[in-house]
């Protein structure tokens, strides 16, 4: 028999891989939505973001990555 706490581990992961997955849909949606609109240069000021916010930003964009990715590849592992 499985262990109950294992198998509710792996639900929590899988509900968690589909949020992500569904949120990285909509943010793609979004972003071409934005783009096809021609408001992307009402969002970003002129020169680009302050220099002292890069840092920020970089592991803000690292870590979507890196949870996009897992999640991504456990859904996709779902139709192996």
């Amino acid at each position: 028999m499985s262990n109950p706490d294992r198998s509710q581990s792996q639900i929590a992961d899988n509900r968690l891989a589909i949020a992500v997955v569904v949120g990285s849909l909509l943010v793609a949606a979004f972003a071409i939505l934005i783009v096809r609109a021609g408001l992307i240069d009402a969002l970003l000021p002129a020169h680009g973001p302050p220099a002292d916010a890069a840092p920020l930003y970089l592991l803000a964009l690292v870590a979507a990555v890196a949870l996009a990715a897992w999640s991504w590849n456990r859904f996709l592992s779902w139709f192996q």
